[in-house]
């Protein structure tokens, strides 16, 4: 009997720091859709002060700002049909917050499918550029 007690209280214990867990991890900004989603890509600043995060269906693009360091990660977007860029943006708000763009935008935000995408993204100067296959 004093064996199922222990069971119970440490499955009950354990349930308790899931839950302040899960609330926690909610209570800072997350890109779309959040970490929960699936990402098809996760690029990571070389200074490790923002994260690129890609999910290729529905061309959703976000960046993070992951260090309390006064800089607002940016991002760029080409496309391999055009050596311009096609659009820009900017995690504006400090560590934790991110900023996204996607296909339901419309416009410039739709990617061209089938075709290469490069993304520059910058924070204080520190750059890192990656490419994936827009082909879903």
């Amino acid at each position: 009997m004093k064996f199922h007690r222990g069971v119970r209280a440490a499955v009950a214990l354990s349930s308790a720091v899931l839950g302040v867990l899960a609330l926690h991890g909610t209570a800072s900004a997350r890109p779309l859709p959040p970490d929960g989603g699936s990402w098809d890509y996760v690029w990571t600043g070389k200074a490790g002060d923002f994260k690129v995060y890609v999910k290729v269906y529905e061309d959703i693009i976000s960046i993070c700002d992951t260090k309390a360091d006064g800089f607002k990660p940016h991002l760029r977007v080409f496309t391999e049909d055009s050596k311009i860029q096609r659009y820009e943006f900017w995690a504006k708000d400090g560590k934790g917050t991110c900023d996204s763009r996607s296909a339901l935008q419309g416009g410039k935000w739709d990617l061209p499918e089938g075709q290469t995408i490069t993304i520059d993204a910058c924070a204080n100067m520190k750059c890192g550029r990656w490419e994936f296959k827009n082909n879903r």
